[in-house]
């Protein structure tokens, strides 16, 4: 289990209660992975094997109860959970399905039940079990949780914000040491394999999420993994680490210059540099992710885009590497003090090359604490 004091999850238990009970739910459904340890502090990798569902039922007035496969008992016992069904997994025919009937039927009939179905969740059961569950309640109206949910989960508590910082500090020592590890003709993948050691190294619990890209001048996407492409004069490399700590995530990324770079990327790393400098001048509780985008997006974007060319510039981030809100035209969220989000800017200077910076910042009374270490000004360069 991971160390967080046990009254943390009962606060946020407490907190979703409220907000249930608020939308006339009368219990909701968790499944899953990010959320099933969000609510229950279950400190496990073991959602990478696909083939047990876990269940917590979280109501508005009974304790919270999680109904998991057998294999789970010891782990879930060192949690604050103390009402516990488990069934013989896996069972292709029946996982989970009666247990989980049995404890809907005990709630009102044609009451709300909650699950997890509209953007950024999930369901992590068997889509065809959750159809016949809803065929055979057909008493019971199952709902849309998704927001109920995120409107805790987005402002974090001191311990998520003690930890997400220290993450975002480990990997910014990296990046900034890191011109003194590489070198002229090193490839992506031994560049991100260095990179990874140091964040191991330096306390990082593990690297879920690294790109990394490179090219002349800039790149052409910013989400594939690393391949033996050759670091040369003239390329610009990046590379973007979700790196954790006790489960939570940094999400942001550096750019490098190997020898001579051409003027025009020169100018467009300045250029996302003053973006973000100008928009942090504007941050604080109250202003809209809509604001923030529009701040952002001044003189980087052409005139016929109105999106970016990576689709947003920014968005939240704790248990998972992006959580809502999303820093777009669309997204009308007011940002509060305790979220935590990116700036992700980015700049097109032709069809096929790009360049992005990334800053995390947590969300202050009355401004904003950057989390990770600024940008360079000036783009680092590899002699």
């Amino acid at each position: 289990m991971n160390d967080f004091p046990k009254e943390e999850f009962a606060n946020r238990i407490s907190r979703i209660q409220e907000n249930i009970e608020k939308e006339n739910i009368e219990a909701i459904i968790i499944t899953s992975p990010s959320n099933f340890r969000y609510f229950s502090g279950l400190d496990s990798n073991f959602w990478e094997s696909p083939t047990r569902p876990w269940f917590l039922v979280i109501s508005r007035n009974n304790p919270i109860k999680a109904i998991i496969p057998s294999i789970g008992i010891t782990a879930i016992k060192n949690t604050l959970i103390k009402d516990i069904e488990v069934w013989q997994s896996p069972n292709p025919n029946n996982e989970g399905v009666t247990l989980l009937k049995k404890i809907i039927r005990n709630f009102p009939k044609n009451s709300d039940i909650g699950f997890e179905l509209a953007n950024e969740t999930h369901l992590r059961m068997s889509i065809q079990d959750f159809i016949k569950i809803r065929e055979e309640l057909s008493d019971y109206n199952f709902v849309d949780a998704s927001k109920v949910i995120w409107d805790l989960r987005k402002v974090k508590s001191d311990i998520e914000i003690e930890n997400i910082s220290k993450i975002c500090s480990i990997a910014s020592k990296v990046f900034d040491n890191f011109p003194n590890n590489i070198y002229s003709k090193i490839t992506e993948r031994e560049a991100t394999s260095l990179f990874k050691k140091e964040l191991i190294n330096k306390g990082a619990d593990y690297i879920m999420y690294m790109a990394c890209a490179s090219g002349q001048g800039g790149y052409s996407q910013i989400i594939a993994n690393p391949t033996e492409r050759k670091l040369d004069n003239g390329d610009i490399l990046i590379i973007d680490t979700g790196s954790t700590l006790k489960g939570y995530f940094c999400d942001f990324d550096r750019n490098f210059g190997f020898g001579k770079i051409n003027q025009t990327s020169l100018d467009a790393y300045t250029k996302l540099w003053e973006a973000i400098e100008s928009t942090l001048e504007i941050i604080k509780p109250g202003i809209k992710c809509s604001e923030i985008y529009s701040s952002l997006s001044k003189n980087l974007l052409p005139e016929n885009n109105n999106n970016g060319g990576v689709g947003r510039m920014g968005h939240g981030l704790g248990l998972q590497l992006t959580e809502p809100p999303s820093i777009m035209q669309s997204d009308q969220t007011i940002i509060e003090k305790n979220m935590i989000i990116t700036l992700e800017p980015s700049i097109e200077l032709n069809k096929n090359t790009i360049l992005v910076q990334e800053e995390n910042i947590l969300i202050t009374e009355d401004g904003y604490k950057l989390l990770s270490t600024r940008t360079p000004e000036k783009l680092p360069i590899i002699n």
